[in-house]
């Protein structure tokens, strides 16, 4: 009887030892699951919504045509911060390598003819750099330009500019200027002396317009009248293999105009004092927000 009952108290301990033993092993996977947890919660966490990615710590967007992604299901997108990081989209930051520079390109920047109206009496017949400005704006803020919004906002800053007590006619120092005050994401411009053609292509080819003054009469444009104006602004929006593609305000169709290269590049002078001719070769280019 003694030896059955130890017996049964060695069978209870085992039992016992044996349950203990168990928990200890769920206790200790519990907790590194709850450390792994810890772990990874600092990966920025990316959603799927409507068709884009937002990505929700940071509160940033992406659309899916600018983003290439890999899908866990149908329905979840999934990407990785450096993936995101790497997007190309409309930035002042985008660089391209001047040895990479693609054969041809052509920003879709938002056209105006400085006469939006048709009607090229004054002030419309001297807003050439008004107009060239406001398609810049739009151009980085991703709106369209409609006749009357392009007269209130010409007509907006004319009247600011007259209250500065300057001409029609203004210098490119004066027009970076009011490109700042206009611009309401509060970029940053900066004049380049002397640009070459490989320069302009190296701004167009990282996503950014340029704006150029130059003596209108020296550029060969069909559609302007008497010889074209005296001095002029433009904005450059794309090239080919032997021409700039301009939106071009002083005329109509001034959309998508092509200059050649040598043509354009002869014209850019600024104003100096109405001696366009003899002007510096400048042009504006966005530097930073």
């Amino acid at each position: 009887m003694k030896n059955r009952n130890h017996r049964i108290f060695n069978l209870i301990c085992l039992f016992l030892m044996a349950f203990f033993g168990a928990g200890s092993v769920y206790t200790w996977q519990s907790s590194q699951t709850i450390d792994y947890t810890t772990q990874v919660a600092d990966i920025p966490t990316f959603v799927y919504r409507n068709g884009d990615i937002i990505l929700e710590e940071q509160n940033q967007f992406v659309s899916n045509e600018q983003l290439e992604i890999t899908k866990e299901d149908d329905t979840t997108p999934v990407v990785t911060l450096e993936q995101f990081n790497q997007q190309e989209s409309r930035s002042v930051d985008k660089h391209v390598d001047s040895q990479q520079l693609p054969k041809e390109i052509n920003l879709d920047v938002p056209f105006t003819s400085q006469a939006p109206e048709k009607n090229w009496e004054e002030p419309w017949q001297d807003a050439c750099e008004e107009a060239a400005v406001l398609m810049l704006d739009a151009y980085y803020n991703d709106y369209g330009l409609s006749v009357l919004s392009v007269k209130d906002e010409i007509l907006k800053m004319v009247e600011w500019e007259e209250g500065q007590g300057w001409g029609g006619s203004i210098v490119i120092e004066k027009v970076k200027q009011f490109a700042e005050k206009f611009q309401i994401s509060n970029f940053k411009f900066q004049i380049v002396e002397d640009p070459t053609v490989e320069d302009i292509k190296q701004y167009i080819a990282n996503g950014n317009p340029v704006l150029v003054v130059a003596s209108g009469k020296d550029l060969p444009n069909p559609h302007f009248k008497d010889g074209g104006p005296d001095y002029h602004a433009l904005i450059i929006r794309g090239y080919t293999e032997d021409s700039f593609i301009t939106n071009d305000p002083g005329t109509q169709f001034g959309k998508n105009f092509q200059y050649k290269y040598n043509d354009l590049m002869s014209a850019i002078h600024d104003w100096n004092d109405g001696d366009v001719k003899n002007g510096r070769s400048v042009i504006l280019v966005i530097q930073s927000k």
